[in-house]
């Protein structure tokens, strides 16, 4: 089972590899084409980067953070919790059930950001919340940073996690869903300049462009062997 996984995953590189590149090229031109509006976002996100660097990486939230995420997923899918534990630089958490998705949540979901929206369109029912639009960037983008350079922080250190399911399965996976994730985090946060249908679109055409072209060229090297027997 773990090397029909590693194929798979082997197969899904050129998809990974084209979708990444793709976001990637889409959010350079969302940036140019936003101009200043968004400039609390980034200076959030300059800002934890700042604070992780000169002061410290704030490890106990990133693992409360880290466990609670395996709990939501948990629930999610059924399952209950038996243990739940968080020290300075670990933590622990015990579920009567598991799979891919509970095992890998907090690897591609930034429950940080995702609760500074939740906040932020729930107060948005009782008052005028546009007023702290600019707050909300700055808390986005402060929460994305810590998501990121924390989980980057944390994969290069031995995970268990990644291998329940295999690393090399585990680090697509991871990679491919947090395309994802943030296709979605970018249409929340900027509502006015991203559009998910379009970029998804996008994504999926530029990756049946790549198959198509290595199937070509798998077909080539084929017909080229055979015309050499």
């Amino acid at each position: 089972m773990k090397f029909l996984k590693n194929i798979f995953a082997f197969l899904l590189i050129p998809a990974v590899g084209i979708a990444g590149y793709t976001l990637i090229k889409s959010f350079l031109y969302f940036t140019v084409s936003a101009g200043n509006r968004y400039i609390p976002f980034w200076i959030g996100i300059l800002c934890y980067i700042v604070f992780q660097v000169i002061l410290y990486k704030p490890m106990k939230t990133y693992v409360f953070g880290h466990e609670l995420s395996h709990a939501i997923a948990g629930i999610l899918s059924g399952a209950k919790i038996k243990k739940f534990n968080v020290g300075k630089e670990s933590g622990s958490i015990v579920l009567t059930k598991d799979n891919i998705w509970i095992t890998l949540a907090p690897y591609f979901f930034p429950i940080y950001t995702f609760a500074v929206i939740i906040i932020y369109i729930f107060l948005g029912w009782f008052i005028n919340i546009k007023q702290f639009y600019g707050y909300f960037l700055f808390l986005t983008g402060f929460s994305i940073a810590f998501h990121v350079a924390l989980t980057i922080y944390i994969l290069s250190v031995e995970q268990s996690d990644l291998k329940i399911y295999g690393t090399f399965f585990s680090y697509v996976i991871i990679f491919i869903v947090n395309i994802a994730v943030f296709i979605l985090l970018a249409a929340l946060v900027f509502p006015d300049d991203i559009g998910v249908k379009d970029i998804f679109l996008r994504i999926f055409g530029s990756i049946a462009d790549i198959y198509k072209f290595i199937y070509a060229g798998v077909l080539e090297i084929w017909s080229a062997f055979r015309e050499t027997r």
